[in-house]
């Protein structure tokens, strides 16, 4: 798995969880973006690394691809291994 990780793609693992910059625990765990935006290339990117999960958006995405962090995005964020924000969390087989 990828830790090392940019600033703009830890970005997107925290807007992804709700978390801020004081907090530890998340409140969600989405984040919606598609072809031709800043952030598609990074989420693409943490998507091949294990750390987030990708799926076919839908009417409340406007179409486009809604990605999660998976346990190991988590694990990556947060700084130590086995940790976990418990809402919405998923993992890759």
């Amino acid at each position: 798995t990828m830790t090392n990780i940019t600033e703009a793609q830890r970005d997107i693992l925290r807007h992804a969880l709700g978390v801020g910059r004081g907090r530890t625990a998340g409140w969600r765990n989405h984040f919606v973006t598609g072809p031709g935006t800043t952030d598609y290339a990074d989420c693409e990117a943490l998507v091949a690394a294990g750390l987030m999960t990708k799926r076919s958006g839908g009417p409340l995405s406007g179409g486009d691809p809604v990605y999660r962090v998976t346990d190991a995005g988590q694990d990556v964020l947060v700084g130590r291994p086995g940790h976990r924000i418990p809402h919405g969390a998923t993992s890759k087989p």
